[in-house]
């Protein structure tokens, strides 16, 4: 394949990246048990495992990582993830039948798990030029407006995990952050990213952690780690292996998200930090 088709290809693969998004009914005033609020880091497995009881355009899976958390803790879920979910959109619908996230919250809650802010910060888009800045050979990958994107989001992540805490104040919260998506270098599997940039986009996935953890340090909230689970298990990882989707994507057809092993390995890693620190009765 000559590199301009290649370039297109990958473009269009890429685009699943930016398409999307969100909620469901109200459990009422007291609010469900558990309440998982989220993005399609936490809501899908792509083309797998649909949850028919959800909006359409959420693209919610019935294996996914708040599914099984559920299932290891024996609580009654409310899971309100969505495709293509931003900050905003947990207090606000995300469309048409959509209700916003926190409807699900309530003095009953007992634990949140909040996986969200990759959409605020761009980080589809900034990929795509990556991979197509590399495919064309020509442009950069990264700038400082990717930082600035990134950084932008810390002041709405911290109000909206007030207001979870205003809107369930019985509850545990706990964030996840986002796994090793790229290894040093890359892979061929990364199609059209320069092994330079693979750095850039790890490096960008690092910083958005950092920003989400210093938040929910800040707030009280439970930051999980799952990026040194992750290691080795990265787009570059073998089919059945990896966390993460690469731009082919084989298992869930939607590129730098979570396949299957991903949704269950980020809740291997959830469940033990929610064990130890203890729900409320």
């Amino acid at each position: 394949m000559t590199r301009l088709p290649r370039a297109i290809a990958v473009t269009a693969c890429l685009l699943a990246l930016a398409a999307t998004a969100p909620a469901h009914s109200s459990p009422g005033d007291e609010g469900a048990e558990y309440v998982a609020l989220g993005d399609s880091g936490a809501a899908t497995t792509g083309v797998r495992n649909f949850d028919n009881s959800a909006p359409p355009r959420c693209l919610r899976s019935t294996a996914n990582t708040p599914k099984l958390v559920a299932a290891g803790l024996g609580l009654r879920l409310d899971d309100r993830t969505c495709n293509s979910a931003r900050i905003t959109d947990l207090a606000a619908s995300q469309g048409p039948g959509i209700a916003p996230q926190f409807d699900a919250l309530g003095r009953a809650t007992r634990l949140v798990t909040v996986h969200i802010g990759a959409n605020d910060a761009l980080m589809a888009e900034h990929v795509i030029a990556c991979h197509v800045s590399g495919g064309f050979g020509v442009g950069t990958c990264a700038g400082p407006d990717w930082n600035a994107d990134i950084d932008g989001i810390a002041s709405s992540y911290s109000t909206a995990l007030q207001q979870i805490s205003a809107l369930a104040p019985k509850a545990k919260i706990i964030v996840d952050g986002w796994p090793l998506y790229v290894r040093d270098g890359g892979c061929p599997d990364l199609v059209g990213l320069r092994p330079s940039d693979a750095a850039h986009i790890q490096a960008a996935f690092d910083r958005l952690n950092t920003v989400v953890a210093r938040a929910a340090t800040a707030h009280g909230a439970t930051y999980v780690d799952t990026r040194s689970a992750s290691e080795g298990r990265d787009a570059c990882a073998p089919v059945g292996v990896r966390w993460i989707e690469p731009v082919i994507a084989t298992e869930t057809l939607v590129p730098y998200h979570l396949t299957p092993q991903g949704m269950r390995g980020v809740a291997d890693v959830i469940l033990p930090a929610i064990r130890a620190s203890g729900l409320p009765a």
